[in-house]
């Protein structure tokens, strides 16, 4: 979910808001998807980040990109536990 399209249509939701919301400060959090080794998701390039939030920040949308950690261990925005869990479910 990086293309030049959903940019679009998160900046199109943020405009909403901020339209909807007097004196609303709104801020994008962009938490790029650390790898597990599922095969439905992959990790993006960082140069699709960037482009993704230079997207946002053309259409007045303040976007900052988040610093993964644990990225080594899959425990990056709660990885950790669906790991966790899906090697519990192998031991059951």
């Amino acid at each position: 979910n990086d293309s030049a399209r959903e940019a679009d249509e998160l900046a199109e939701f943020c405009r909403e808001i901020m339209n909807q919301v007097p004196g609303c400060k709104l801020i994008c959090n962009l938490i790029p998807f650390n790898d597990i080794g599922q095969d439905r998701y992959e990790k993006p390039e960082m140069e699709r980040v960037v482009a993704f939030q230079k997207r946002l920040h053309q259409q007045g949308i303040c976007a900052h990109i988040r610093a993964t950690r644990g990225d080594d261990e899959s425990a990056a925005c709660g990885q950790l536990a669906t790991k966790k869990k899906a090697q519990e479910q192998l031991v059951a």
